[in-house]
């Protein structure tokens, strides 16, 4: 019980975090390319995460289907999405961008019970589909007032392609926790992930043939290390600690959160304006993750797992 509750404390930070982080990266797409940011906070976060790991667990030796697991994250969960996220939110809003990624818990919702059997209740399905009622009013409202159409551009598919490739690493992640720990997981998938971005970052470097240029900004620098310490790194592992303790499915409905977080920041931070259609949007979100994450009463629990 004490575990799941500091589990379900320290989700409800991360998204406040990771809210925040969304408005972060759009407004640090101005100074990077979407593979060169990425690079730079993975390769922040996995410095941290290496160190800590290292101190608490030192260097582990990894099976063949162990290597396998984190791979999957480094390739979906980090590598995929953080190339993905910054290219999309260099042509969408921020808030809109985190909308999109509150689809996370529909999708979530299936490939956990598909691949793990995590019971699908009625209040599972009944916030996952609020929620999602909730991000497609807001997505698509404010484009239907001014144009009478339902406007879904490059950069709304491009945060699509992350969030999804986000769900997938969740199906890696918890797999890989089962027989690993959260903070050796966490750091060797960004490590690997990483590599691969650098890799990456430098061919384009190459291929483009064109001066290659730091922000001389020092507020820039603040930005991305706090975005790739805290958001991506202790943001990460405890996430991952959520997705052991309570599941993938019950974890994933914390994202719902994000939404109305990043308005709010985009909001004081970016100058992003607000419309009723947030507000009611915003609603059926919160409601979402009060019927998705709620505990059963104790009959109801016995029932389900019993069947």
């Amino acid at each position: 019980m004490g575990e799941e509750r500091k589990a379900r404390l320290l989700l409800v930070f991360v998204v406040v975090i990771w809210g925040l982080n969304v408005v972060m990266v759009k407004y640090l797409s101005d100074f990077f390319t979407p593979t060169m940011l990425a690079a730079w906070r993975i390769g922040a976060a996995a410095l941290l995460l290496t160190g800590m790991t290292a101190k608490q667990y030192g260097f582990r030796k990894l099976t063949v289907g162990q290597w396998g697991t984190i791979i999957g994250i480094a390739v979906s969960g980090i590598f995929l999405h953080q190339i993905t996220l910054s290219a999309g939110l260099k042509l969408t809003t921020a808030s809109t961008g985190s909308l999109i990624l509150g689809l996370n818990p529909l999708v979530t919702m299936v490939l956990a019970y598909v691949l793990f059997r995590e019971p699908l209740t009625a209040r599972k399905i009944g916030g996952v589909l609020l929620g999602f009622c909730g991000v497609f009013l807001v997505v698509f409202g404010a484009s239907w007032e001014e144009t009478s159409t339902l406007h879904f551009g490059k950069g709304e598919w491009l945060v699509v392609l992350a969030m999804l490739a986000y769900v997938i690493s969740g199906m890696f992640i918890k797999k890989a926790t089962q027989t690993l720990p959260v903070m050796v997981v966490t750091a060797y998938s960004h490590v690997t992930a990483t590599v691969l971005l650098a890799i990456t970052a430098t061919g384009e470097q190459l291929v483009s043939n064109q001066p290659f240029t730091l922000p001389g900004d020092w507020f820039v620098w603040v930005v991305l290390l706090f975005s790739g310490i805290m958001a991506t790194g202790f943001g990460s592992i405890w996430w991952n600690s959520g997705i052991r303790v309570i599941g993938a499915g019950r974890t994933s409905m914390y994202i719902n959160g994000m939404p109305m977080l990043s308005l709010i920041f985009s909001v004081l931070l970016l100058g992003e304006s607000i419309t009723w259609i947030h507000i009611v949007g915003f609603t059926a979100v919160f409601l979402a993750i009060v019927l998705g994450t709620g505990k059963p009463k104790a009959k109801a629990a016995s029932l389900t797992t019993s069947a």
